[in-house]
């Protein structure tokens, strides 16, 4: 299953409507609030295979579910591509921290999207290391270095 956490109709309608052309073969659940889907994955088993996630949502921002994700022992490695309309180089930083998949900057580029998409397509499985070539530039010099 595939979690789109998203509160912007249009952003989770975009982004629906690329993983079906990519013909994947998973359900596609969409929560536009961040306790909501904090209390959906700490409920669901087996746990989603990977979590679009916003950073601007109600009730819980999306640094805060990703912190309570990460707290989870069997959320560890979930795969999480934040998506965002932040240009903050701190929330980049922190997502890395975090261990998201990819920090993906809105509008987000179907290049780019498609890339993430087909990753999971040839592999089965979303990467659990950052694929987006924007993350390294928004992170800091030491995660670039990969330390």
């Amino acid at each position: 299953m595939i979690l789109v956490v998203e509160d912007s109709i249009d952003d989770s309608f975009l982004l629906t409507r690329e993983l079906a052309r990519a013909n994947m073969d998973h359900e596609v659940r969409v929560i536009g609030d961040g306790q909501d889907a904090l209390d959906f994955i700490m409920q669901t088993s087996p746990t989603p295979d990977v979590v679009f996630l916003d950073l601007k949502l109600p009730r819980l921002s999306g640094i805060e579910l990703l912190q309570e994700i990460r707290k989870e022992p069997r959320l560890h490695a979930l795969p999480v591509i934040v998506m965002t309309g932040s240009i903050n180089p701190r929330d980049a930083e922190m997502c890395a921290r975090l261990g998201v998949t990819a920090f993906l900057p809105k509008p987000v580029s179907l290049e780019i999207f498609r890339k993430v998409i087909g990753c999971a397509e040839a592999t089965g499985r979303f990467l659990a290391r950052p694929v987006d070539p924007h993350f390294a530039d928004l992170a800091s010099p030491m995660l670039r270095n990969g330390t």
